[in-house]
């Protein structure tokens, strides 16, 4: 069971009253002084929330609560397939609700969610990001959340950003371990220091999907048949907008949105579908099932391909978490189906039914479910232990007791080495920890080996209260400065974030890097 505290009564009216302050320095001040858990009250998006002995009740939101189910059509982000990609950062009117105005959102090239960039592991991606934001939005970042890729190139949250009026190119190179990335489901958003949360609330992420050889030989569903599945819950006023009211609990809202929508419908024929799911919420953990109780069978996370599909009849997300499942509607011509977030593991804020399958069409199916799928890659000999203890101090969510710090590592692997991580968190909230640059392998969850569904590559762990987990990986490719943070939005900037520097092995000694900057970079 998650424990959600509550902001100050003193607070609620200046919480409520909008956005974080648009500057990365007025949001700091703000963050840092928000928290004092004492009280019983805040406000979230315009509604009330009730903290009610360690779980939290959401009073509806009015526009919210007009919406009837299953009216609108799912909707399908535009999809970007080239070499070269440019994705505009722009104010636009989006019409999220069914009936009323659009809600005015910050987007990428005007989608909420933003286009679909899907390209081929292996063949490098130049991605041009412009800032056309308003001047008081600030600078700029974008996070491949799950790519490989070179530390100056990785999103980072308080250097190499895109200033307003600018424009940066992100190169992907879509290799690692020498050889093309694993098809995965990957997905990008804004990434600046202090203002993530609101940034990603307002509508900045969007998905980027790998392909290659090894999946598409394996006639997993495809095409027409794989449909991508954005999770955010928000909250809407009267007039249909989203206004973001900073939590340093993590900000929720009170209606579960898919693809940007609530609770639409999608038309499938009696045949397997691939469903990529993505939790793109700021702070809710979702689990899922089917409402007629049939099993999913989870194929991926969000690192690629399982060794082996898992049959699963729920399944429990934390924010920035993926999870791939085919669901064959064989033998359900004529029913409706549907798909519900129900209270999981972490605690449900809001939930009940999501996305309605109305099968209404008999369909030849030529995808096929096998019986292997990709097996782990071997890390080796573990050379170094780590510890990492996720805390509260000092009014700020911290990890090993410090505040992140863009001038500090703490922790300098070298370059091919095999390392051993474990967190443990010590406070009365989940988390999910995202770590950057390369995948990893979980070992134990307190000692006890993982469930199948997590035998497999991942990069974004959820971890209950007093939990500890221990994962291994081995760093290629690149030398640098990454970081690491809890993915619950509003943790990550209250300050739950710490940096690492990957070093080119023993050639040069630490002392020699100057640590405000990545050695590769100078």
């Amino acid at each position: 069971m998650v424990f959600l505290l509550a902001m100050p009564l003193a607070l609620l009216g200046s919480a409520a009253a909008g956005r974080l302050p648009a500057t990365a320095t007025a949001a700091a001040g703000q963050r840092r002084g928000l928290l004092r858990l004492r009280s019983r009250w805040l406000a979230v998006g315009g509604a009330l929330v009730v903290v009610v002995t360690g779980s939290v009740a959401l009073v509806a939101s009015a526009a919210s609560a007009q919406v009837q189910p299953f009216q609108q059509q799912l909707y399908i982000p535009p999809v970007l397939q080239g070499p070269e990609v440019t994705l505009e950062m722009v104010e636009a009117d989006v019409q999220l609700l069914p009936t009323g105005p659009p809600t005015r959102m910050w987007t990428y090239n005007g989608n909420f969610p933003g286009p679909t960039i899907r390209r081929p592991a292996g063949e490098p991606t130049q991605l041009a990001v412009r800032n056309r934001l308003p001047a008081t939005f600030g600078e700029a970042t974008l996070h491949n959340h799950g790519g490989h890729s070179a530390s100056s190139e990785d999103g980072q949250a308080d250097s190499f950003l895109i200033p307003s009026g600018g424009m940066r190119t992100y190169t992907y190179e879509h290799m690692e371990r020498g050889e093309p990335e694993r098809a995965a489901m990957q997905w990008y958003h804004d990434h600046r220091m202090d203002l993530t949360g609101r940034n990603v609330w307002n509508g900045l992420a969007g998905l980027f999907i790998l392909d290659d050889e090894v999946e598409a030989a394996l006639d997993l569903p495809s095409g027409e048949f794989d449909i991508p599945l954005v999770l955010a819950d928000r909250s809407f006023d009267e007039q249909n907008q989203i206004p973001y009211v900073f939590n340093p609990l993590g900000t929720v809202g009170d209606t579960i949105l898919v693809n940007g929508r609530p609770q639409p419908h999608f038309n499938v024929g009696d045949r397997k579908y691939r469903l990529r799911l993505l939790n793109a919420s700021n702070r809710l953990p979702y689990a899922v099932e089917l409402s007629n109780g049939q099993p999913m069978h989870q194929i991926a996370t969000e690192s690629g391909l399982l060794p082996a599909p898992v049959e699963r009849h729920q399944i429990v997300l934390g924010p920035g978490e993926r999870v791939e499942v085919v669901i064959d509607f064989a033998g359900h011509l004529g029913e409706e189906i549907v798909l519900r977030a129900v209270g999981g593991g972490g605690g449900m804020v809001v939930g009940g039914d999501v996305l309605q399958f109305r099968v209404d069409r008999d369909l030849i199916d030529d995808s096929a479910l096998p019986a292997t799928l990709r097996p782990i890659p071997d890390f080796g000999e573990v050379s170094v232990t780590r510890e990492f203890s996720l805390d509260f101090a000092d009014d700020m969510w911290t990890i090993n007791g410090l505040p992140f710090d863009p001038e500090r590592f703490d922790a300098e692997p070298a370059l091919d080495s095999t390392e051993r991580w474990i967190f443990t968190n010590n406070t009365e909230q989940s988390h999910t920890i995202h770590i950057h640059d390369v995948d990893w392998l979980l070992e134990h969850r307190d000692g006890q080996p993982p469930p199948a569904w997590e035998n497999a590559l991942k990069e974004t762990w959820f971890i209950e209260p007093n939990e500890t987990i221990s994962l291994i990986t081995t760093f290629t490719g690149h030398t640098g400065a990454y970081v690491f943070h809890c993915h619950m939005l509003e943790h990550e900037d209250m300050m739950m974030m710490a940096q690492f520097n990957v070093l080119p092995g023993t050639e040069r000694s630490r002392g020699e890097y100057d640590h405000r900057q990545p050695p590769n970079l100078r």
